[in-house]
């Protein structure tokens, strides 16, 4: 079937998603965060767009931000191409890393404005990542509390809200709105599993390889072993598949075969 067309704002201004291939881990450790954040400064000022939020996940990214309608898909294209230039070359792979088509959400008043910056600012919280947004590193939250961050457009948000003032309350409002209704009966839920970004680390740990891209090095043997030891430690399903780049279902029969 063919793609629908793209629904472009009258504002300019877009929610955005950028998944990675198979849920594949995009950032590994710090330098990979620190050089996308490089390069989206630079398509910023390349394509005169303004960025009023962003926050980087472990296998998806999201970002608030104001671009010409004529250059959206140039700014990300762009912006794919050099970090996934420089991210093959570094963990030595090849292939595509982000989906082919990023998901935009348009952003046409100032209502569906301040619920995509509490949303995308609260993702570390939901994933289970951190307590509170403001613990979460990768993203622009601290930046509207006076953190130094010159990528982020905050004075933007802030006429939206009315002040900054007005801002800060919204998000405490959000935020405790958040965790009395959705989040205060799930935590129990799920506190035992372990953050992406423990379950990779734990993985480098007992595998000794310094990179998921040299997992495809591994023979079916050792994967397997490797699959079983992960679920031992108390990763997901979902995890290890992400983590040996195999499907759920690969996982699931591995862990019930017998040695």
């Amino acid at each position: 079937m063919p793609r629908k067309p793209r629904i472009m704002s009258s504002t300019g201004i877009y929610h955005i998603i950028l998944r990675s291939v198979n849920q594949h881990t995009i950032f590994e450790e710090e330098s990979d965060y620190q050089k996308f954040l490089f390069i989206l400064s630079d398509c910023k000022k390349k394509y005169d767009s303004d960025i009023f939020a962003y926050c980087l996940m472990d296998n998806h990214v999201h970002l608030l931000l104001r671009t010409d309608n004529d250059n959206l898909s140039s700014f990300f294209q762009s912006l794919g191409t050099r970090f996934v230039r420089w991210y093959n070359t570094k963990y030595s792979r090849s292939g595509h890393l982000f989906q082919d088509r990023f998901f935009s959400s348009v952003i046409e008043n100032d209502t569906a404005f301040l619920s995509a910056l509490v949303y995308i600012h609260n993702n570390p919280v939901k994933a289970n990542m951190c307590r509170y947004a403001s613990e979460y590193r990768w993203s622009s939250f601290n930046a509207f509390y006076g953190a130094k961050n010159p990528l982020v457009n905050v004075s933007f948000s802030y006429n939206i809200a009315g002040s900054k003032d007005s801002l800060l309350f919204y998000f405490a409002k959000s935020n405790n709105s958040c965790e009395d209704n959705s989040l205060k009966g799930d935590h129990q839920n799920i506190r035992h599993f372990l953050t992406d970004k423990k379950a990779l680390a734990l993985f480098k740990k007992i595998s000794n390889l310094t990179s998921l891209s040299d997992v495809s090095g591994l023979g079916k043997v050792q994967r397997n072993q490797y699959v079983r030891s992960l679920k031992t430690y108390g990763l997901t399903i979902k995890q290890i598949a992400r983590i040996m780049d195999i499907s759920e279902a690969t996982v699931k029969r591995i862990c019930k075969m017998t040695l």
